[in-house]
């Protein structure tokens, strides 16, 4: 069960998938929203409060 991801996961520039789902993350680090590769984000059963604007953009959240 995560609780927190690093901002370094921002530097995983060629990440397609990133699968969260059924976690404990309050929050994401808006560094996801630099993952330009990525299509598919996964954050089901979370229990979510903040999530950077950057990132609601990116995925339509």
């Amino acid at each position: 069960q995560l609780t927190t991801l690093p901002a370094e996961i921002g530097q995983l520039s060629q990440l397609q998938t990133l699968d969260l789902k059924e976690n404990q993350l309050t929050s994401l680090p808006a560094e996801i929203g630099h993952l330009s590769q990525l299509t598919k984000l996964e954050l089901a059963e979370n229990p979510l409060k903040d999530i950077a604007e950057k990132i609601r953009q990116r995925f339509q959240l």
